[in-house]
């Protein structure tokens, strides 16, 4: 009996009938979902029978938004309570910092007067279409690796920053290596601007309390800052996008960075692309999300630009095309070749005889290994076996042995923030090269250029990352990648939005390893995770 049925059978116990809703619910918020829509349960549940009474006004079931049962049905949909509070903060907080945002509008115009020769210069003709960043309180920017996001908000905080020299920022991202590309693209502003703060996880901005999945700063307690601006906003599930919006006082601003076409968050909620959707639809967000269409890193007629656009459109031929008239930057092995795959492997070796840790470290992040599962042939578990083994089999120093060994390239997988090593860092397992006879240490770069140097013993939460998820890999870029997919297309989680986050990955060159009809019904597919919040934005 899996959890769902014991779940299910605890609510029917309670009230004969609610089980199968209980159960259906638990097993849309495991898959991704916010809620049930009850119109889905004919489709799921055809032998089921729901008496009609169960969706009434009930002990454990209400209709009422205030109401404190577990479940709440509104607008067709079935949400666990907690979940629905969410949703509700979410729409009430996007609707508080908007309005608010307008009342401030006329004044900001003002403000921006005396510098619209500087405006005019940074955003050329783009000048209106950015002109939610530099008014509003809340304002989305959604588009593909290399359409300019960062840039476009350096460029926003240099115009806020001419108008207000104290001006108090936050920079912040789900991931450590995603702030610390924000850090990467702000170099430039730093320059000029010493006091810029640099970027670090949400999780840190709000301030996490130890063994509690409630923050420091929320609605009582918000953050100080006059902006705050989060990248990789795709990745931010529901609950903590409730939390972060809470944190936001009325007067102050928050704009969101993302793709909306990457893979949603991990758990519940797919909140970014939502909101993206809901725009232009008559919608509280209309005139709040500014669309980057042009990539200045990928031709949009060639390689990985026209194959990840092909992908999103979801055409299954631009595989046989792309198998047909391989390129540079692209090309697709159905037969999972163990001669390209030992190729890929072998850039591996750069790292490994780099002496430099720093160097070594640079490296190795420049190429990756993307699985789309962890078990199996072609998941990240055996992928890293399989490249530990082959580069010892050329003598290099390396010992694939059960914990740490020398030159192991490791991923944290939670923030410490004791250590100050946070999930998705990568490092090297190395002794101290000024005294080779030492123990092993594992090596991070530090936030300040300087390396931080850790006892392996202390990290609990790491894995092997010659190979790393796709999920993992959000936020992250490398000039080399591989893209590595089960040979089963029956496989749940392959959809297009898996494919193409891989793909987008590489800056330079992707090779694909792919069964043919594994690829083209991967392409096929699309995750369509249900919520309320669309709706409910409704102007």
């Amino acid at each position: 009996m899996d959890v769902y049925h014991i779940f299910a059978s605890y609510y029917d116990q309670l009230e004969p009938g609610l089980g199968i809703l209980a159960g259906a619910l638990l097993k849309r918020l495991d898959e991704g979902h916010l809620c049930l829509d009850l119109k889905s349960l004919d489709e799921d549940y055809p032998e089921e029978k729901i008496p009609d009474a169960i969706l009434d006004e009930g002990p454990y079931l209400s209709h009422d938004p205030s109401a404190l049962t577990p479940f709440i049905l509104y607008q067709g949909n079935l949400y666990f309570q907690r979940y629905f509070l969410y949703e509700t903060h979410i729409e009430n907080k996007i609707r508080q910092l908007i309005t608010e945002g307008n009342k401030l509008r006329d004044q900001r115009i003002q403000q921006l007067k005396p510098f619209h020769l500087l405006i005019e210069e940074l955003f050329r003709e783009n000048t209106h279409a950015f002109q939610p960043a530099l008014l509003d309180n809340f304002c989305i920017v959604t588009g593909g690796p290399g359409t300019g996001k960062t840039t476009m908000v350096r460029e926003v905080l240099g115009v806020l920053y001419a108008i207000d020299p104290g001006l108090k920022v936050a920079l912040a991202a789900p991931t450590g290596k995603a702030a610390a590309r924000i850090n990467e693209s702000m170099t430039p502003l730093r320059e000029k601007v010493p006091g810029l703060p640099l970027a670090s996880t949400i999780h840190r901005l709000l301030g996490s309390v130890a063994g509690s999945v409630f923050f420091r700063h929320n609605q009582d307690n918000p953050l100080i800052h006059d902006i705050t601006i989060v990248d990789e906003a795709s990745m931010i599930d529901g609950a903590l996008m409730a939390k972060l919006l809470s944190a936001i006082s009325p007067g102050k601003r928050l704009i969101l960075l993302g793709d909306k076409d990457q893979l949603a968050s991990v758990e519940a909620g797919s909140v970014f692309g939502d909101l993206c959707k809901a725009e232009g639809n008559g919608s509280v967000l209309d005139g709040h999300v500014i669309r980057l269409k042009k990539s200045w890193r990928f031709d949009p007629q060639k390689g990985i630009g026209l194959f990840s656009r092909s992908v999103m459109e979801g055409d299954p031929d631009c595989i046989v095309r792309t198998m047909n008239h391989p390129d540079k930057a692209l090309a697709i092995d159905t037969t999972y070749d163990h001669r390209l795959f030992n190729e890929f492997a072998l850039m591996y070796r750069d790292y490994i005889e780099e002496p430099d840790i720093a160097k070594a470290l640079e490296k190795i992040g420049r190429i990756r290994v993307l699985c789309a599962i962890r078990e199996g042939e072609q998941g990240v578990y055996q992928t890293n076996r399989r490249i530990a083994g082959y580069l010892r089999s050329l003598g290099l120093p390396i010992n694939p042995v059960a914990g740490f060994y020398h030159n192991q390239p490791i991923m944290v997988t939670a923030n410490n923030y004791a250590l100050k090593v946070f999930n998705g860092d990568v490092g090297i397992i190395r002794r101290d090269p000024d005294d080779p006879g030492s123990r092993l240490y594992a090596w991070f770069p530090g936030p300040d250029g300087r390396l931080l140097r850790i006892l392996p013993g202390y990290l609990t939460q790491w894995e092997t990352v010659f190979a790393m998820t796709i999920n993992k890999s959000q936020g992250s870029e490398f000039d080399n990648v591989l893209v590595l997919l089960p040979d089963n297309k029956e496989v749940r989680i392959l959809t297009r939005e898996l494919l193409y986050t891989a793909v987008t990955r590489a800056r330079s060159r992707v090779l694909v390893q792919a069964r043919q009809d594994v690829l083209q019904e991967t392409v096929s597919k699309r995750i369509s995770r249900v919520s309320g919040l669309g709706n409910r934005l409704k102007a």
